[in-house]
């Protein structure tokens, strides 16, 4: 089991060029959203580390920073100036000036502003990068990896720690169910005979009454499906996949079945532990918001 949050930083470098990723996570309803902060001579990379990711991570939101530093020679060689080309295209300006009697210095800006004087690289000096990038990022997110499993232990601990309780309030309403019923049944009857209704208690019409308030205010039904839910729980929690959504889900019906068992019953006691039901499942279901 793992948590959706987590942090992983990692820097790699080669040849005096150096990569530094960092990843942050938190989480998300959704499939791995990402963001990044890239600088923008790097952008191409975004579609590689983004497929990087998907392929490791299922659920959560990421940031993504990446920042680099590029070798000297690197830096150097992005763009030169032709010194020859330059002199040239500066005599050729100071002619045009002469010959068309327009006045003014001819500056810098000028002569670099003509194509074929600064000189662009054949290669970009980024290219060294990618390989820097997708390392950097591969151990960025073992470390994120190993915060999340962390997480992911503390969290798994105290989910099956709730679910024990949940199972202790469930036995309490079990052993409670029949005595309540028959406490209901007592009370409907005090209830008729506050009425002055003259009804035996082999009368038809009570027993009728009886059966029907009987069966709708049987919570059997509810406590089995609490019980098999609960079982269910319990294997996602211990299992090797990514049980969060499904835990969602179950989380979901559990919350429905206390919901109806809490309707029917009119007993103070489990009327009480269906409270204390609800209010585990709610922390259960925010700590389920966390795992992936």
């Amino acid at each position: 089991m793992k948590s959706m949050t987590g942090y992983g930083r990692a820097t790699t470098s080669a040849d005096g060029n150096q990569v530094t990723v960092e990843v942050s996570a938190v989480n998300s309803r959704k499939q791995v959203d990402m963001r990044f902060a890239i600088p923008r001579e790097l952008s191409m990379l975004e579609p590689v580390l983004r497929q990087q990711i998907q392929d490791q991570l299922s659920r959560g939101s990421l940031y993504v920073a990446l920042s680099y530093v590029l070798n000297p020679a690197a830096r150097k060689q992005m763009a030169q100036v032709d010194l020859d080309m330059a002199c040239h295209v500066a005599a050729n300006l100071r002619e045009v000036a002469k010959k068309t009697g327009i006045n003014g210095e001819i500056t810098l800006q000028d002569i670099l502003s003509v194509p074929g004087v600064v000189v662009e690289a054949a290669s970009s000096p980024y290219e060294p990068l990618k390989d820097l990038a997708v390392a950097a990022l591969k151990d960025a997110l073992t470390a994120l990896d190993d915060m999340r499993n962390r997480e992911g232990v503390k969290l798994q601990e105290d989910l099956l720690m709730r679910r024990q309780t949940m199972i202790d309030l469930v036995d309490k309403i079990t052993a409670r169910g029949d005595e309540a019923l028959l406490l209901q049944k007592q009370r409907l009857r005090e209830r008729i005979a506050a009425l002055g209704v003259e009804l035996t208690l082999d009368d038809e019409r009570l027993a009728k009454e009886l059966a029907f308030f009987a069966e709708r205010a049987d919570i059997t039904e509810e406590l089995v499906r609490l019980r098999s839910h609960l079982d269910q729980y319990g294997e996602l929690l211990v299992s090797n996949n990514d049980p969060g959504r499904n835990l969602d889900f179950l989380g979901q019906e559990m919350n429905r079945e206390v919901s109806t068992l809490a309707a029917k019953t009119a007993d103070l006691s489990i009327s009480n532990w269906a409270l204390a039901l609800k209010a585990e499942l709610a922390r259960i279901r925010e700590q389920i918001m966390n795992i992936e």
